[in-house]
Formats: C-alpha cells, structure tokens, sequence
C-alpha cells in the first residue's frame, strides 16, 4: 500500500517498517521513523512533550500493514504514573480518523470498516515500575521472548537520579541495563524508546542525565523542548543528521506538524 508511506517517502520493506511520529518533518529527521532493532532517546525538561511523544509512538505502533504501519503491539513501561488512558484513546481516535481519510482502495476500505480504536488500544500495554528492580526484572523476563514490536520507558532516569549513595553502582547497573536492552532489541527487533531527563550542566545549559557512559546506549538521542503555546522543537545530538532541528506541534489530536509546513497531513 502506499498510504502513509506516500506521505513520509520511507522504505516499505515491511521487516524494516519504521513506526512514523504523525510529523512529516519530524519523521524527516529520524530518517522515516524509529526503526526494529532501533534504540531511540528522547530528552527534555518536563513539559517538553517527551510523554506525549511516548504515546503518539505507542498508538502508531499499531497503524495496520495496509496503511504502510508497523500493526504490533507496544509496551508503555511507566516509571513516572504519568500514562493517561484518557490521552492514548484520544489519539487513537485521531489516527484512525486520519486513516479514514487516506483510504484510497477497496483493501484499505475493508480494514479500516472493521477497525476501531479500542482495537487500537487493545494493543498498547502499560507496566508501572517504581523503582529500577522492578525495571531490570521487566527487562530480563523479556530477553529471550518479547511480543511486543516496540517497548517505551518513560521516564528511565527516573529511578537513577536519586535512587543510588553509591554512583560506582549505579554506573555498573547502568552498563548492564544498557547490555539486556541492545539484546532485547536486536535479539526480537524491538523498537526501543527511552525517555531521558535534562539537568542543568556545570557551564550553564542543559545536559543529559545518567552520564557519559549511558549516552553510548542509544543509537539516535533527541532533544525535545517547547518552543511556545503548542509549538516544540526536535534537535537531534546523535545520528545521521546530528544537529539539524526541526518544529512540530502537539495538538489535541497529538503530534503533528505545525501549521506552516503542512501539507497532506491535516
């Protein structure tokens, strides 16, 4: 199907779907999407749309194959309490309305005339985790079989800032989460999405939490910060186009490019 592949020029290899951010533009600079086997960083003072971000990529996990999605299940690991069912099915509801208006052949017509929403949901799972045994212990039980196509963890540093006197350990805690999480993605190609926190650096400026070492992890790390009103900003510090920025807008329908570089996308 062309569907929303189209609209974003990414691959159409299915085994190589990237799950699509609903911004054209933003989905331009992560080169099409978050690929399997992929692990994606997102960072960001609080309000900066990083849960936002983990919900829209949830919902669009689950986009079926017809429209060009991804159509797996996704794993929502919530360190903080902050996934609200409420926001999931409020953009499920947006995707399958701007899948209703794409359709453009009697394939797609079939799907979407038997799809809904709460199938949508259906396929998003959410885990709590409140300290980061809990974590460690999700990871693992996922290692050698994992049914979900994409896992999001919002927020991992969470529980490393201040869960830990001795730093020696926390380092070495870090190294073998970040070992059990390449294995989890290249082993079943997961999609891996991590929400990292800021702090303020030594010169001024903001830096990422959990060090230098954890920043290997990651294949890709992007920056997410508010511009104004419901107006972000996307700056990617590691990856192919390392550097480059682009805008997108959180709306009441969810990620979106902003109104000014819109195109198909209304």
């Amino acid at each position: 199907s062309s569907g929303i592949n189209a609209e974003y020029g990414v691959i159409e290899s299915v085994s190589s779907t990237p799950i699509i951010t609903f911004s054209s533009h933003l989905d331009s600079l992560l080169g099409g999407g978050i690929l399997p086997g992929e692990i994606i960083e997102f960072l960001g003072e609080p309000g900066s749309g990083t849960t936002q971000m983990c919900l829209q990529l949830a919902v669009d996990c689950t986009i079926p194959k017809t429209f060009g999605g991804r159509n797996c299940r996704s794993l929502i690991v919530d360190c903080n309490g902050d996934t609200c069912e409420i926001r999931l099915n409020q953009m499920a509801e947006a995707a399958l309305a701007h899948l209703n208006v794409i359709t453009s052949n009697n394939e797609e017509r079939e799907v979407i005339s038997r799809l809904t929403a709460k199938d949508m949901l259906n396929n998003i799972d959410t885990v709590r985790c409140t300290d980061y045994t809990q974590l460690l212990a999700l990871i693992n039980s996922m290692s050698e079989k994992c049914d979900y196509g994409a896992v999001i963890i919002d927020a991992l540093a969470t529980h490393f800032r201040h869960e830990f006197d001795d730093m020696r350990q926390r380092t070495n805690i870090l190294a073998e989460l970040s070992n059990k999480l390449h294995k989890l993605c290249m082993k079943n190609d997961v999609s891996l999405v991590i929400v990292n926190q800021v702090r303020t650096g030594s010169e001024g400026g903001v830096q990422p939490c959990l060090g230098e070492s954890w920043s290997h992890t990651a294949h890709r790390r992007v920056f997410l910060r508010r511009v104004s009103g419901d107006v972000y900003s996307a700056t990617l510090m590691k990856g192919e186009k390392s550097g480059e920025t682009t805008d997108f807008r959180i709306s009441s329908r969810g990620i979106r490019d902003c109104p000014s570089q819109a195109t198909s996308m209304k």
